[in-house]
């Protein structure tokens, strides 16, 4: 991806809740709902939001929570026309970055056993399994895989 088609990563505010939506919808067969969203973005002391955006549009997303020493992905997204192209690394570099200058020292996330694709953009992210979450998710039941990274001192790096 080059500079020039890079999404620009913004705060998500409530206005783009009807676009958040849409993406979840078409990325999740158990999507979180409006009001899990709404929680989410009124979570403003510890709550991390933000979104990619492309020629006005959301194209991708991930919230997070940041307490002391670590960061929480809750979801990662990205519409299907625009996988592959870097928008979810984009995403993930920046929560990466914000967190370090935080202090924050690791992050951590569940993903479903079977979300291979998503298990091999983390592994090339320095994320490690570290344990198993027996049937976490709903429809279809299913284990979740939680996994770990530690971040650098430096937000340079």
């Amino acid at each position: 991806m080059t500079e020039r088609d890079s999404p620009d990563v913004v705060p998500l505010q409530r206005e783009h809740l009807d676009q958040i939506l849409s993406i979840e919808r078409l990325s999740f067969t158990d999507p979180w709902t409006r009001g899990m969203f709404e929680s989410e973005l009124d979570v403003q002391a510890r709550g991390y939001a933000r979104g990619a955006i492309r020629h006005r549009s959301l194209i991708g997303y991930i919230f997070a929570v940041i307490i002391p020493d670590e960061a929480h992905i809750g979801n990662l997204a990205v519409t299907p026309s625009e996988r592959g192209r870097g928008v979810a690394q984009e995403l993930l570099n920046q929560l990466v970055h914000d967190a370090t200058e935080a202090g924050v020292t690791r992050v951590t996330l569940e993903v479903r056993a079977s979300n291979h694709t998503a298990r091999k953009f983390y592994y090339k992210n320095n994320f490690i399994d570290i344990a198993i979450r027996k049937n976490y998710y709903r429809s279809p039941v299913e284990d979740a895989i939680v996994m770990y990274r530690v971040l650098p001192e430096d937000p340079s790096v």
